[in-house]
């Protein structure tokens, strides 16, 4: 079982004024299951893999702050953070505020806030959304790529999280090399990253609770992109 319940042809500037349901293990908006807290060791993982002490770091999507924890714990010299829920925003605004290091929050889509960064300007990049639209399930985190990819620094890392993908194609795969190389690896050469930046994957073990409506596997992808010159 994978997550099927996303709506066809829904509006994007939704999103920032629906209002977040939230308890300890979860957080839902539009009754969708956006994070859970059974994520926190993969979110863990997927900072690890792009996230180094002094660095300067973009993370696109707060939902519990899991990813966010993780990054504070290597000291980065900024944390620039993009939120587009209201509700989530207003959490990663205390978070900022209580973070040891330096975090920036930003409000809005991905697609608002992203043209105004600085190209070259993030030694790493971790993109975790909730697709907001059936048509984007699969395919969300390549169109973020397609324009972010210009904000890594030569040498600089990006990983990506889409478990509301994985979680069903993975049911159509045998091994998750065959899920990488034909659902993830065109895709990211169609964004315009070449097969020298795409790095590969790892799999890190996960344990979801069997109510977990979008993920029922026992691993999830990390994969890396590295961009073009010397590190």
């Amino acid at each position: 079982m994978a997550y099927r319940g996303l709506v066809s042809g829904a509006d994007k500037a939704r999103w920032s004024s629906k209002p977040e349901a939230l308890d300890e293990e979860s957080l839902r908006i539009e009754g969708h299951p956006v994070m859970e807290a059974w994520e926190a060791p993969y979110m863990a993982m997927l900072a690890a893999a792009v996230a180094s002490p002094g660095a300067r770091i973009l993370e696109v999507g707060f939902g519990l702050g899991l990813a966010s924890r993780a990054i504070q714990s290597h000291a980065p010299a900024e944390h620039v953070i993009i939120e587009a829920n209201g509700d989530v925003y207003g959490r990663l605004v205390a978070f900022a505020a209580g973070a040891a290091g330096k975090v920036t929050p930003r409000c809005g889509l991905w697609e608002e806030v992203v043209p105004t960064l600085e190209p070259a300007s993030f030694d790493g990049i971790l993109y975790d959304t909730y697709p907001l639209s059936a048509e984007d399930q699969h395919t969300h985190q390549f169109a973020f790529i397609r324009e972010a990819i210009r904000l890594l620094k030569p040498g600089g890392k990006l990983t990506y999280c889409n478990l509301t993908s994985t979680g069903l194609l993975k049911e159509s795969f045998a091994t998750w090399d065959a899920l990488f190389e034909e659902t993830q690896r065109p895709r990211l050469r169609e964004a315009g990253v070449s097969d020298g930046e795409i790095v590969g994957y790892s799999l890190f073990p996960v344990s979801p609770p069997a109510t977990c409506e979008y993920f029922r596997h026992d691993h999830a992808l990390v994969p890396v992109l590295r961009a073009s010159g010397a590190a």
